[in-house]
């Protein structure tokens, strides 16, 4: 299928200007004719400053102020408005996102500060848990190094695991064997369904994933 026509930026001229835009693909002679009242064939010369150009300073490109009479003399529906307005979109969700897993976040270190914290091993509370939430890998991509966060659902309690045991880290106070070796600080509270939420809000609802031997993942 062929890729549908698009400006997409080509370079940036911070002293003359700006942002330039070129076709994400070649087209037709008879369709350049049509917009060319509109663009430049630029090459490093047409710059007053070629030192300070970013991107490829080659090519039929125009400005940001007559990108859109391009693409409304080609019809080009992605238009550069529409995409700038979708990324806009996306950084306002990004940041609503960063908000709910800071409040929840927030909800879960206040619940589980002075929670009780009992010996177990790892390995027997995944045996026995509907789930395990692996915050953004952070427990399966930094165990080798002492670090990482996972929840543990079970039917009637939740741990909240804390890796403790990178150099420096006072290993006196865990009280979670990880491979024979109490390597973990792990908090206990009753399960409740608000607390379950909030974990798959703070973790997006990534279970955790063990590397295995040789490199692989496997689920837990």
């Amino acid at each position: 299928m062929s890729e549908e026509l698009k400006l997409v930026q080509k370079c940036y001229d911070p002293e003359e200007y700006g942002y330039l835009y070129g076709f994400n693909k070649e087209i037709p002679d008879f369709e350049l004719e049509d917009v060319k009242q509109y663009m430049q064939k630029f090459t490093p010369a047409s710059f007053k400053n070629v030192m300070a150009i970013s991107g490829d300073p080659h090519g039929w490109m125009c400005t940001e102020e007559n990108a859109p009479k391009v693409e409304e003399t080609l019809s080009i529906q992605d238009t550069l408005a529409k995409r700038q307005k979708q990324q806009e979109q996306k950084r306002k969700d990004a940041q609503e996102i960063r908000k709910q897993k800071e409040e929840a976040m927030n909800e879960i270190e206040e619940i589980f500060k002075d929670a009780p914290r009992p010996p177990q091993k790892l390995e027997i509370l995944i045996k026995a848990s509907k789930a395990v939430y692996d915050p953004a890998n952070s427990f399966r991509d930094n165990k080798f190094y002492g670090a990482g966060q996972l929840f543990i659902i079970t039917e009637k309690s939740i741990w909240y695991i804390i890796n403790n045991s990178s150099e420096g880290n006072n290993r006196k106070i865990n009280n979670i064997e990880i491979n024979d070796i109490y390597s973990a600080i792990g908090f206990r509270v009753d399960y409740t369904e608000d607390i379950e939420k909030l974990i798959k809000i703070v973790s997006e609802n990534n279970l955790y994933k063990e590397k295995n031997r040789m490199g692989e993942l496997k689920n837990l």
